[in-house]
């Protein structure tokens, strides 16, 4: 059992071209910002560099050793959100709210520019249920609220370009923003002891899961349907309250590849996790989805790594399970696009502790097709839900014995210019001193209870390697 470990926090002066300046100076400009009008918002932004000064854009931050982590652990309590992609190209860390919407109606909000110059569009995170006509359990409600969040202060960074915005709404606090501003200008210098994590339970036992498992199957073979995911959870006790962030930061330390993110909804309740899944990529109109399905263990050697790769790429099995998603995305992509492309056959998509197959597919959308389209047309996919979707869907309510909430939801950031929206998989819930992980899997004919069940473990190493 671990007995905790030790971080230490470094002031926000350390950060290359002083951080605490360039928040200070953006609470100058929010000072600045008149009257919004309802149904449109003010960015007002600082850090891009190579703009005239006196404008809203004047300075720059260097982003090359700036963790944005760190900065986020130092940041006021309750509304903390985090998201990176996996090719680290992009990478977001927000406090507090501006304004909420549903996802879809985000875009009717205004962009005002203010002081002659136009910043970059504001990005909104998005976080979706994975089921949203599910009653929802109590422990989920704050997290499934809103849709879609404008936050009120955020660091910002694409490719070489890092930005600093504080966002200004109709109705946004903005003696709270200005106060979060003044705590992120203070220093945050201190040794945190980060407790201890014991597994607490295992959902309802391995029995329940082989039930749930032989029931599916039994729907299978009837013909009911091809395919469904099941899912389980996992409990964790720890020794004194967890914070989010050091969690999210132990475990991007063990899985490199990887969504990252992280939803805080108050003190000591947060939703985070690294997901190898994406649902949806758009940069203008051009679209990237995958099929993400069919798993095997990582090797405790290269040869028995390479062996089980072979294993899983030879799988009648596995290769059946990722067809069906496949077929999905190319279905739910081809109703809304000109062009379409798929890889000619899966590849290995490996992690820290598992491997999976995964099919990429790149297209051309039409049109007027915006990314709320997107995210309905292809969520769930058969790789979280089954297939048909529609009956696993109605399936899953009437067995799963909880509420998924945001398990196997979207998750990411949306702006103008594009999005990046991931499947929040590899996850888990933290409230207070308890964490509940959550995993799951694919039960297709051929289908063995306690090899399923191993899956389900495999996917839960992420969370065990932080107890032990």
């Amino acid at each position: 059992m671990s007995t905790g470990s030790t971080t230490r926090l470094a002031s926000h002066d350390d950060a290359p071209g002083s951080l605490a300046r360039q928040i200070q100076n953006l609470a100058e400009r929010v000072r600045a910002v008149g009257e919004v009008k309802p149904g449109s918002f003010v960015r007002v932004e600082v850090g891009v560099s190579g703009l005239h000064s006196g404008s809203l854009h004047s300075g720059s931050i260097d982003s090359g050793n700036l963790d944005f982590l760190a900065w986020l652990r130092g940041a006021p309590v309750g509304a903390r959100r985090y998201f990176r992609d996996r090719s680290t190209k992009l990478e977001f860390a927000s406090v507090g709210v501006a304004t909420t919407a549903a996802f879809g109606a985000h875009t009717s909000l205004a962009q005002v520019a203010v002081g002659g110059s136009e910043p970059r569009a504001a990005a909104w995170f998005v976080a979706l249920p994975f089921d949203a006509a599910r009653p929802r359990d109590a422990a989920w409600e704050p997290f499934t609220a809103v849709g879609c969040v404008l936050p009120a202060i955020e660091l910002r960074r694409e490719q070489e370009t890092t930005t600093l915005a504080a966002h200004i709404a109709s109705d946004t606090d903005r003696a709270k923003l200005l106060a979060d501003l003044a705590a992120l200008v203070t220093p945050c210098d201190a040794c945190v002891i980060e407790p201890a994590l014991v597994r607490d339970s295992d959902g309802g036992g391995e029995a329940e899961w082989t039930r749930a498992v032989r029931g599916a199957l039994e729907r299978i073979r009837s013909g009911a349907m091809r395919k469904l995911v099941l899912a389980r959870t996992r409990r964790y006790a720890a020794s004194g309250a967890l914070d989010p962030v050091a969690i999210l930061s132990r475990l991007s330390s063990r899985e490199a590849r990887g969504f990252r993110f992280l939803i805080e909804v108050g003190a000591g309740r947060a939703f985070l996790g690294v997901t190898p899944e994406r649902l949806v990529s758009r940069s203008g109109r051009i679209a990237r989805s995958e099929a993400v399905a069919g798993t095997r263990p990582r090797g405790v050697d290269g040869v028995a790594d390479r062996l089980l790769g072979e294993s899983l790429l030879a799988s009648a099995k596995d290769r059946r399970e990722h067809e069906l998603v496949v077929e999905r995305v190319r279905e739910a992509l081809a109703s809304c696009s000109v062009s379409l492309r798929l890889d000619p056959e899966p590849r290995l998509l490996r992690l820290a502790y598992v491997q999976h197959l995964a099919t990429r597919v790149h297209a051309e959308l039409r049109a007027g097709t915006n990314d709320a389209d997107l995210v309905r047309l292809l969520h769930p996919t058969p790789a979280v839900a089954g297939a048909p979707v529609a009956d696993a869907i109605e399936t899953l309510r009437a067995i799963e014995p909880f509420d998924r909430g945001l398990y196997a939801g979207p998750v990411g950031i949306a702006s103008r210019d594009g999005a990046e929206i991931a499947v929040a998989i590899r996850s888990a819930r933290i409230e207070g001193d308890m964490l509940t992980a959550f995993a799951g899997a694919g039960i297709v004919e051929g289908s063995d209870p306690a090899e399923e069940w191993r899956e389900t473990g495999h996917k839960l190493l992420a969370f065990e390697r932080l107890a032990t």
